[in-house]
Protein backbone atom coordinates (compact mmCIF):
# COMPACT_ATOMS: atom_id res chain seq x y z
CA UNK A 1 0.00 0.00 0.00
CA UNK A 2 3.03 2.54 0.21
CA UNK A 3 4.75 1.63 -2.52
CA UNK A 4 5.35 4.34 -5.17
CA UNK A 5 1.87 4.95 -7.21
CA UNK A 6 2.30 4.64 -10.34
CA UNK A 7 1.13 8.23 -10.87
CA UNK A 8 3.59 9.98 -8.17
CA UNK A 9 6.81 9.88 -10.69
CA UNK A 10 4.94 11.72 -13.12
CA UNK A 11 5.30 16.01 -12.89
CA UNK A 12 2.96 16.17 -15.45
CA UNK A 13 -0.76 17.85 -14.93
CA UNK A 14 -3.04 15.04 -16.90
CA UNK A 15 -1.42 12.06 -16.05
CA UNK A 16 -1.70 11.63 -12.93
CA UNK A 17 -3.83 8.42 -11.75
CA UNK A 18 -5.46 9.62 -8.33
CA UNK A 19 -5.13 13.79 -8.83
CA UNK A 20 -8.34 15.27 -8.78
CA UNK A 21 -9.47 18.36 -10.82
CA UNK A 22 -11.49 21.07 -8.78
CA UNK A 23 -12.54 24.92 -9.24
CA UNK A 24 -10.71 26.95 -6.64
CA UNK A 25 -14.55 28.64 -5.06
CA UNK A 26 -14.04 28.96 -1.27
CA UNK A 27 -16.40 26.77 -0.75
CA UNK A 28 -14.47 24.79 2.21
CA UNK A 29 -16.39 26.21 5.00
CA UNK A 30 -20.01 24.53 4.09
CA UNK A 31 -18.80 21.16 3.99
CA UNK A 32 -19.45 20.09 7.76
CA UNK A 33 -22.12 17.69 7.41
CA UNK A 34 -20.14 15.62 5.10
CA UNK A 35 -16.87 15.50 7.24
CA UNK A 36 -18.93 14.09 9.86
CA UNK A 37 -20.03 11.13 8.25
CA UNK A 38 -16.18 10.92 6.97
CA UNK A 39 -15.16 11.27 10.40
CA UNK A 40 -16.94 8.05 11.22
CA UNK A 41 -15.65 6.39 8.73
CA UNK A 42 -11.87 6.76 9.46
CA UNK A 43 -12.10 6.78 13.24
CA UNK A 44 -12.99 3.01 13.81
CA UNK A 45 -9.63 1.51 11.87
CA UNK A 46 -7.49 4.15 12.67
CA UNK A 47 -8.48 3.15 16.38
CA UNK A 48 -7.58 -0.28 15.64
CA UNK A 49 -4.52 0.32 14.14
CA UNK A 50 -3.22 1.87 17.11
CA UNK A 51 -4.60 -0.50 19.41
CA UNK A 52 -3.31 -3.18 17.65
CA UNK A 53 0.00 -2.06 17.57
CA UNK A 54 1.26 -4.20 14.27
CA UNK A 55 4.34 -5.70 13.87
CA UNK A 56 6.93 -3.39 11.85
CA UNK A 57 7.50 -3.90 8.33
CA UNK A 58 10.23 -3.00 5.96
CA UNK A 59 9.20 0.33 4.58
CA UNK A 60 10.85 1.20 1.33
CA UNK A 61 12.88 4.13 0.89
CA UNK A 62 11.56 6.52 -2.09
CA UNK A 63 14.08 9.36 -2.26
CA UNK A 64 15.07 12.49 -0.43
CA UNK A 65 13.35 15.89 0.20
CA UNK A 66 15.86 18.21 -0.58
CA UNK A 67 16.13 21.30 1.84
CA UNK A 68 13.42 24.28 1.43
CA UNK A 69 12.36 27.25 2.78
CA UNK A 70 8.95 28.50 2.95
CA UNK A 71 6.33 30.47 4.99
CA UNK A 72 4.21 28.92 7.21
CA UNK A 73 -0.01 30.37 8.15
CA UNK A 74 1.53 32.45 11.05
CA UNK A 75 3.80 34.10 8.57
CA UNK A 76 6.50 33.06 10.42
CA UNK A 77 9.66 31.05 8.10
CA UNK A 78 9.58 27.49 7.70
CA UNK A 79 11.87 25.40 6.16
CA UNK A 80 13.38 21.30 5.74
CA UNK A 81 15.00 22.65 9.07
CA UNK A 82 12.09 22.89 11.49
CA UNK A 83 11.12 19.33 10.52
CA UNK A 84 14.78 17.35 10.74
CA UNK A 85 15.08 14.95 13.25
CA UNK A 86 11.00 14.66 13.56
CA UNK A 87 8.69 11.89 11.43
CA UNK A 88 6.23 13.97 9.38
CA UNK A 89 3.10 13.19 7.36
CA UNK A 90 2.89 15.69 4.22
CA UNK A 91 -0.48 16.63 1.99
CA UNK A 92 -1.32 18.82 -0.89
CA UNK A 93 -4.44 21.12 -0.95
CA UNK A 94 -5.36 25.15 -1.62
CA UNK A 95 -8.56 26.51 -0.31
CA UNK A 96 -10.36 26.73 -3.24
CA UNK A 97 -10.55 23.05 -3.19
CA UNK A 98 -13.94 21.69 -2.53
CA UNK A 99 -13.61 17.97 -3.56
CA UNK A 100 -10.33 16.48 -2.56
CA UNK A 101 -8.94 18.43 -0.21
CA UNK A 102 -11.57 18.62 2.41
CA UNK A 103 -10.99 14.36 2.78
CA UNK A 104 -7.29 15.40 2.73
CA UNK A 105 -7.37 17.56 5.14
CA UNK A 106 -10.35 15.51 7.70
CA UNK A 107 -7.40 12.38 7.35
CA UNK A 108 -4.93 14.94 8.62
CA UNK A 109 -7.09 16.16 11.13
CA UNK A 110 -7.84 12.58 12.43
CA UNK A 111 -4.19 12.14 12.15
CA UNK A 112 -3.53 14.77 14.95
CA UNK A 113 -5.74 13.52 17.20
CA UNK A 114 -4.38 10.13 17.14
CA UNK A 115 -1.19 11.44 17.53
CA UNK A 116 -2.40 13.35 20.58
CA UNK A 117 -4.33 10.20 21.89
CA UNK A 118 -1.11 7.61 21.51
CA UNK A 119 0.92 10.35 23.50
CA UNK A 120 -1.73 10.56 26.39
CA UNK A 121 -1.90 6.51 26.48
CA UNK A 122 1.64 6.42 26.58
CA UNK A 123 2.85 9.68 28.69
CA UNK A 124 5.57 10.28 25.56
CA UNK A 125 5.62 12.76 23.12
CA UNK A 126 6.11 11.53 19.65
CA UNK A 127 8.45 13.26 17.19
CA UNK A 128 5.67 13.48 14.66
CA UNK A 129 4.72 16.48 12.54
CA UNK A 130 2.00 17.75 10.09
CA UNK A 131 2.83 19.15 6.70
CA UNK A 132 0.14 20.68 4.13
CA UNK A 133 1.35 22.61 1.51
CA UNK A 134 -0.75 24.55 -0.82
CA UNK A 135 -0.60 24.21 -4.24
CA UNK A 136 -2.14 27.41 -5.04
CA UNK A 137 0.26 30.04 -3.45
CA UNK A 138 -0.74 32.97 -5.35
CA UNK A 139 -3.97 33.18 -3.73
CA UNK A 140 -3.54 31.21 -0.42
CA UNK A 141 -1.41 33.68 1.54
CA UNK A 142 -0.81 32.73 5.35
CA UNK A 143 -3.69 35.10 6.55
CA UNK A 144 -6.01 32.71 4.60
CA UNK A 145 -3.95 29.65 5.74
CA UNK A 146 -4.07 30.69 9.30
CA UNK A 147 -7.85 31.16 8.95
CA UNK A 148 -8.15 27.36 7.18
CA UNK A 149 -5.83 26.26 9.94
CA UNK A 150 -8.37 27.51 12.71
CA UNK A 151 -11.38 25.69 10.87
CA UNK A 152 -9.56 22.39 11.31
CA UNK A 153 -8.37 23.01 14.76
CA UNK A 154 -5.22 22.62 13.99
CA UNK A 155 -2.43 22.50 16.54
CA UNK A 156 0.50 25.17 15.51
CA UNK A 157 3.13 23.00 17.70
CA UNK A 158 1.82 19.72 15.39
CA UNK A 159 0.46 21.10 12.18
CA UNK A 160 2.12 23.70 9.48
CA UNK A 161 0.49 24.76 6.64
CA UNK A 162 3.08 26.15 4.13
CA UNK A 163 2.98 28.50 0.88
CA UNK A 164 5.54 30.57 -0.94
CA UNK A 165 6.66 31.95 -3.98
CA UNK A 166 5.46 29.30 -7.29
CA UNK A 167 8.78 28.06 -8.09
CA UNK A 168 9.49 26.99 -4.21
CA UNK A 169 6.24 25.09 -4.27
CA UNK A 170 6.95 23.35 -7.63
CA UNK A 171 10.75 22.54 -6.13
CA UNK A 172 9.11 21.22 -3.16
CA UNK A 173 5.93 19.73 -4.25
CA UNK A 174 6.37 18.32 -7.85
CA UNK A 175 10.18 17.73 -7.79
CA UNK A 176 10.56 16.90 -4.13
CA UNK A 177 7.89 14.39 -3.43
CA UNK A 178 7.31 13.57 -7.14
CA UNK A 179 3.05 14.66 -6.87
CA UNK A 180 1.74 16.61 -9.65
CA UNK A 181 0.04 19.85 -9.83
CA UNK A 182 -0.63 22.74 -11.60
CA UNK A 183 -2.98 25.36 -12.86
CA UNK A 184 -5.23 24.98 -16.21
CA UNK A 185 -7.26 27.77 -17.67
CA UNK A 186 -10.41 26.58 -18.29
CA UNK A 187 -10.97 28.86 -20.96
CA UNK A 188 -13.63 30.86 -19.05
CA UNK A 189 -11.87 33.72 -17.18
CA UNK A 190 -11.22 31.03 -14.49
CA UNK A 191 -8.65 27.75 -13.82
CA UNK A 192 -8.72 24.47 -12.71
CA UNK A 193 -6.11 22.64 -10.55
CA UNK A 194 -4.73 19.11 -10.62
CA UNK A 195 -3.28 17.78 -7.68
CA UNK A 196 -2.40 14.75 -6.46
CA UNK A 197 -4.35 13.17 -3.63
CA UNK A 198 -1.85 11.74 -1.80
CA UNK A 199 -0.82 11.90 2.21
CA UNK A 200 3.32 10.80 1.97
CA UNK A 201 5.21 9.76 4.83
CA UNK A 202 8.88 11.03 5.76
CA UNK A 203 11.42 9.93 8.09
CA UNK A 204 13.93 11.29 10.63
CA UNK A 205 16.32 11.82 7.39
CA UNK A 206 13.97 13.53 4.90
CA UNK A 207 13.77 10.24 3.29
CA UNK A 208 10.46 9.60 1.51
CA UNK A 209 8.40 6.55 3.04
CA UNK A 210 5.31 5.79 1.82
CA UNK A 211 2.50 7.05 -0.15
CA UNK A 212 -1.12 6.76 1.18
CA UNK A 213 -4.26 7.33 -1.09
CA UNK A 214 -6.59 9.52 1.04
CA UNK A 215 -9.55 7.96 -0.46
CA UNK A 216 -8.99 3.98 1.22
CA UNK A 217 -8.95 3.85 4.80
CA UNK A 218 -7.44 1.17 5.07
CA UNK A 219 -4.24 2.81 3.78
CA UNK A 220 -4.75 5.54 6.20
CA UNK A 221 -4.82 2.28 8.53
CA UNK A 222 -1.53 1.15 7.25
CA UNK A 223 -0.18 5.29 7.70
CA UNK A 224 -1.04 4.75 11.35
CA UNK A 225 0.50 1.77 11.96
CA UNK A 226 3.86 3.07 10.36
CA UNK A 227 3.77 6.19 12.06
CA UNK A 228 4.47 4.54 15.05
CA UNK A 229 7.05 2.20 13.65
CA UNK A 230 8.74 5.13 12.72
CA UNK A 231 8.62 7.07 15.53
CA UNK A 232 9.66 4.03 17.75
CA UNK A 233 13.14 3.56 15.95
CA UNK A 234 13.43 7.56 16.46
CA UNK A 235 13.07 7.26 20.38
CA UNK A 236 15.02 4.21 20.48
Amino acid sequence: MSAVPSSVPSTGLASDAGATTTRPRPLWMRVELWLALAVLALAVPIAVAVRQHRAPRELPRLGHIAAFSLTRESGAPFSSKDVAGKIWVADFVFLGCTESCPMLSTRMSHLQRTIVDEETKTSATLPVRLVSFTVDPLNDTPDRLSAYATHWHADPSRWVFATGTTADIQHVVAEGFKVGYGKVDDGAGAFEIMHGNWLVLVDAEGTIRGYYSSDHPEEMTQLTGDILTLSAAVKS
